[in-house]
């Protein structure tokens, strides 16, 4: 028969961690590559949107710059318009802003294919001030035109 020793007790061999900076790396990669920043809009009106059935997305990163139509807090009849982040006192800076902006190199290449004006539009405002807002958009020859809708469920 064989004798079995007890006093001695394998030690059980050590975990390798050679491949641990490979896998940090991997996963810094990947957040770096799947993170996207998301631009901060500042809202001064508060906005219905009109609800319909149909709608298309647009792709993401577009080119564009931001109308909001709607009422000032804590007035009933007092629709202004926010382009971007502020809120404008005569139509005509609708104009001044856009001509800035396609001097920028980075919009003036895509300025006459991929560059929109997105419209968010309270379901109450009148249409005549829509309209002068579309009459600068001519003047600054900004002519495409998308509307932020909500989806009709």
């Amino acid at each position: 028969m064989s004798k079995f020793s007890k006093g001695k007790k394998r030690k059980d061999p050590a975990i390798s961690t050679a491949a641990l900076p490979d896998i940090v790396f991997m996963l810094l990669f990947f957040f770096m590559v799947t993170t996207v920043f998301k631009e901060k809009e500042s809202k001064k009106l508060e906005i219905d949107k009109v609800a319909i059935k149909e709608t298309i997305d647009l792709e993401k990163n577009i080119k564009a710059s931001y109308f909001w139509i709607g009422r000032v807090p804590g007035k009933v009849d007092d629709f202004r318009v926010q382009l971007d982040d502020d809120l404008i006192n005569d139509y005509s800076e609708i104009k001044d802003y856009l001509t800035e902006l396609r001097k920028n190199p980075e919009y003036s290449q895509v300025w006459g294919s991929r560059f929109f004006n997105v419209f968010k539009v309270d379901k109450k405002t009148e249409m005549r001030i829509v309209r002068k807002v579309h009459d600068e958009l001519k003047e600054a020859e900004a002519f495409k035109v998308v509307y932020s809708v909500n989806r009709e469920k």
